[in-house]
């Protein structure tokens, strides 16, 4: 008789733990939706669907994120400081250019939203398929293919318009060159092939 009222305890709190499990995984996806799906959007697209956006999709920040930031714990406090007050030098992609630095958050969410926001996108996304993608259209990329004229250097023109091909997106699209000037160091107006590999250094460390 005890045995059985022992299982009977142990299965109940097991059912609970998995109801508390799955409603803060409700929460969380509720909170996404409401806070953040009208810029960042949960559908896997394409390339040319990208072009069509208000921000980058949840696949692409959290694949930047993750090559940035690889342990959850790390990836997390990285995301709630930015979305509580994003900077161009906190920015790890270039998707600035296109759809701008966003708005800070800490008017729409909390601290611990952001966290609860953030927790459940690192161990959502990216999707695997998206990953796929994302490292075929990057195979071949080198400085001499950016560099279209071969003057040992990258101009602001020559990153935008090879991110326009390689995203099939109008290079009219782009607002601004943020990203330009957060890599281009010495501020020249070139990215030279040492800033090139800097700039990839700092995605992947």
């Amino acid at each position: 008789m005890k045995l059985t009222v022992n299982l009977i305890t142990i299965i109940t709190l097991l059912t609970l733990s998995g109801i508390e499990t799955s409603a803060s995984e409700i929460d969380a996806k509720l909170l996404y939706k409401n806070k953040c799906k009208v810029c960042h959007t949960t559908k896997l697209v394409t390339l040319q669907e990208k072009g069509n956006l208000t921000g980058p999709p949840a696949d692409e920040v959290m694949l930047h994120i993750k090559e940035r930031y690889p342990e959850k714990e790390e990836a997390v406090k990285f995301m709630v400081d930015y979305i509580m007050q994003p900077d161009i030098q906190k920015a790890l992609c270039a998707s600035v250019d296109k759809f701008g630095l966003m708005p800070s958050m800490k008017n729409v969410v909390t601290p611990d939203e952001g966290a609860t926001i953030s927790e459940m996108m690192f161990d959502t996304f990216p999707r695997e398929a998206f990953v796929k993608m994302e490292m075929k259209s990057r195979e071949g990329i080198t400085f001499e293919t950016i560099d279209s004229n071969g003057d040992g250097g990258i101009s602001s023109e020559e990153f935008k318009l090879f991110r326009a091909k390689r995203n099939k997106i109008d290079p009219e699209s782009f607002r601004e060159d943020l990203y330009f000037q957060k890599v281009d160091l010495d501020h020249d107006g070139k990215m030279s092939k040492e800033e090139f590999q800097k700039m990839r250094e700092e995605r992947m460390r």
